[in-house]
C-alpha cells in the first residue's frame, strides 16, 4: 500500500460491473485452447531469467507468436530478428525487469513506463542503416514482455483496444488508449503504450485488493482442472476485455 500512495498523477476512476467482468472470464475460459495457450505460456516463461535465457529465446518468441496469432510470418526474417535482438539484450532485459516489484504497475506506473520505453525497442527497433522498413510487431513485443513478469505489461490487442477506447471516451477520459493503430498518427508505439499502463493502473488500484482477488478466483475456478494456472490481476482483465471487445472467436456464452 505504501507503494500505491506514491502515485503523483491524478487517476481516472472506473467502475467495473464485477458480474459482468466474471461472465465475461468464464465465456474465455471456456474454451480448451485458449486456457490451454494460458498454461503453456506460464510453462515456458516461469520466471524473468528463464524467459529471457539467450540461448533459448527463440522458443519463446514462437510460441508467443503461433499461441497469440502475432503474424511474424508477414515479414520474412522477422522471427530470427527479433529472438536475435532479444538474446543479445537478455543479461540487460533480466537486469531491468528484475528490478520491478508485483505491485509496480499499481503503485509505481511510471516506473513500468520508463522501463517499457527502455525494453519495447528490443523488439520494435528498426535497423539503422537499412533500407528495408521493419513492421514494428507491437503487439507482439507488449504479448512477449507481458509473459515475462506478468504483473506490469498490459496485452495489446484490437479487441481489447476497442473495449478500453470506448470506455474512455464515453467518460471524457483524455489522454486515452486510441481507437486502432491508424488513429496513432504522429504517437509513437512507446508513447501510446503508457496510456494503456495508466489504464489499467487507475484500474486495478480502484478495484481495491477484494475485488482483484474475487477477478482472479473467478479466472482459475473457471479454468479446467488439468489446465489451470493462477493469472495476475493485470492477464484476468485483458481476458474481461478481449471478450467484452469482441473477440469472441474462442469460448461460449455464459449467461
Amino acid at each position: 500500500m505504501a507503494r500505491e500512495m506514491l502515485q503523483s498523477r491524478s487517476r481516472n476512476k472506473y467502475e467495473l460491473d464485477i458480474d459482468a467482468a466474471t461472465a465475461a472470464i468464464a465465456n474465455m475460459n471456456s474454451s480448451p485452447s485458449m486456457v490451454a495457450s494460458d498454461r503453456l505460456l506460464a510453462h515456458h516463461f516461469p520466471d524473468i531469467k528463464t524467459a529471457l535465457h539467450s540461448d533459448t529465446i527463440a522458443e519463446r518468441v514462437i510460441l508467443v507468436d503461433a499461441l497469440w496469432g502475432t503474424r511474424l510470418f508477414m515479414e520474412n526474417g522477422a522471427s530470427d530478428r527479433i529472438a536475435r535482438n532479444l538474446g543479445e539484450a537478455s543479461g540487460r532485459l533480466v537486469e531491468l525487469l528484475s528490478g520491478l516489484s508485483p505491485d509496480d504497475l499499481t503503485g509505481q506506473p511510471e516506473r513500468v513506463s520508463a522501463l517499457a520505453k527502455e525494453v519495447l525497442p528490443v523488439i520494435l527497433v528498426q535497423e539503422p542503416g537499412d533500407p528495408d522498413k521493419y513492421r514494428e510487431n507491437y503487439s507482439f513485443a507488449t504479448k512477449f514482455f507481458h509473459w515475462c513478469t506478468r504483473h506490469h505489461f498490459p496485452i495489446v490487442d484490437r479487441w481489447a483496444r476497442k473495449r478500453i477506447n470506448a470506455w474512455q471516451v464515453a467518460l471524457r477520459v483524455r489522454p486515452r488508449v486510441r481507437s486502432d493503430t491508424a488513429a496513432m498518427q504522429d504517437l509513437s508505439y512507446t508513447r501510446e503504450y503508457e496510456r494503456w499502463i495508466n489504464f489499467y493502473s487507475d484500474l486495478i488500484f480502484g478495484l481495491g485488493p477484494d475485488n482483484r482477488e474475487r477477478l482472479v478466483k473467478a479466472d482459475y475456478d473457471s479454468q479446467p482442472a488439468s489446465y489451470r494456472v493462477t493469472n495476475s490481476s493485470l492477464r484476468v482483465l485483458d481476458k474481461v476485455f478481449y471478450w467484452q471487445g469482441g473477440g469472441r472467436g474462442l469460448g461460449r456464452v455464459v449467461e
